[in-house]
């Protein structure tokens, strides 16, 4: 039998707000690496930079991700992979 009530099937769940993740321009994201757009292009086409997505013609870089990219990059040693 189906329930009047429309709302979460699972009452002791608390239901939890939808938010979008910040997203950056270029710009924005190279400020914050230090680094130049050119470079962040560059590593776009090479496939090697930060993860981006494309919004209409727009680049985007979720912060989130790039928190994470940055953290993939840290190395220990100069030497080698």
């Amino acid at each position: 039998m189906l329930s009047k009530n429309s709302g979460p099937t699972d009452p002791s769940v608390p239901s939890r707000p939808v938010t979008a993740p910040v997203m950056l321009t270029s710009k924005e994201t190279a400020r914050r690496l230090n680094l130049s757009e050119s470079w962040l292009a560059k590593r776009r086409l090479a496939g090697d930079g930060p993860p981006y997505v494309k919004l209409g013609g727009a680049v985007r870089y979720a912060e989130t991700s790039l928190q994470q990219w940055m953290k993939s990059q840290q190395r220990t040693s100069t030497s080698g992979s």
